[in-house]
């Protein structure tokens, strides 16, 4: 590994080997990748990759790492975050274009400083603008995929393609997006609105999450919700709220997250994920599935 190392070293400034991934996730939880590095832009990516396949080396494109569970033992592989060009978006009239790497908040901030309407449901979501388009994020009945016109994404083949919404398979906290493709751009498409109203809205959306959500490290839901009901009444319902494994526990303010309370670990997290996926079954024959990502499992 150290020898990929150096000969990625060559073209891309930040590589480092047995990176401690809890320092890149939201959740503060997580071993190290054998090897990390941050791409700036298209070239960079696809150096990369081309690298890493060559050697045969496996291989994850972490976002913010906001909805994301890193095994105790990290990841038998390379973690490529995006940095540089990925991180910059330019609005044109009522288009903008963003970098995948771009926190979707601050794309909703500058969108509503601008009276442009679409984001406000944004406001306060963690997460960057290409991996709220992998799983169609969304919040308060809207998401992402309304908005999208067009995808810049690498295909299997490290060749940049342009897709239209209708070839993303967007649905509720889905697309059909998924390695070895690696979102780069997003083209949103925007509506004009009142500056005040937007940052009213905003507001509201702001207050709403800070209210019902925790505050203490977390990977946001755990659990898409059912359809007709939600995955936080069901937990709580089950009485399962406030329960803890280790140094984790079902968040007292919201059941549909787990809170990492103090230095929890990874098998603490798994540990409550089963208990409530069996609860739930078990009392109303509902399968909970899981919204966050697992790596190194």
């Amino acid at each position: 590994m150290k020898d990929v190392a150096e000969i990625i070293a060559e073209k891309i400034a930040t590589v480092r080997l047995q990176e401690p991934l809890s320092r890149h996730t939201s959740f503060k939880i997580g071993g190290p990748a054998d090897l990390y590095l941050e791409a700036e832009n298209v070239e960079q990516l696809v150096f990369a990759l081309s690298c890493l396949r060559k050697h045969k080396i496996p291989y994850y494109v972490l976002g913010s790492g906001t909805n994301i569970l890193v095994h105790d033992d990290g990841y038998r592989g390379a973690v490529i975050r995006l940095a540089g060009q990925f991180r910059e978006f330019n609005f044109q009239q009522r288009l903008v274009t963003a970098g995948a790497a771009v926190p979707l908040a601050v794309l909703a901030q500058r969108a509503q400083e601008l009276g442009l309407r679409g984001l406000e449901f944004a406001a306060g979501i963690p997460g960057s603008v290409g991996g709220a388009l992998v799983m169609n994020a969304g919040a308060h009945g809207h998401a992402l995929g309304e908005l999208v016109l067009e995808a810049q994404i690498l295909d299997a083949a490290l060749t940049l393609h342009t897709y239209q919404p209708q070839d993303l398979g967007l649905s509720y906290r889905k697309s059909n997006i998924g390695p070895p493709q690696v979102v780069c751009a997003v083209k949103l498409q925007l509506a004009a609105g009142d500056r005040d109203e937007l940052k009213r809205q905003s507001r509201d959306a702001l207050t709403f999450r800070r209210n019902r959500q925790p505050r203490q490290p977390n990977a946001g839901s755990i659990f898409k919700n059912p359809p007709h009901d939600a995955a936080g009444r069901l937990i709580e319902a089950a009485g399962l709220k406030g329960q803890r494994v280790g140094g984790a526990a079902i968040s007292d303010v919201h059941a549909n997250f787990i809170v990492n309370e103090q230095n929890a670990t990874a098998q603490d997290v798994m540990t409550l994920i089963t208990k409530i996926q069996q609860e739930v079954w078990c009392q109303f024959g509902i399968e909970l599935e899981l919204e966050i990502r697992l790596l190194g499992y």
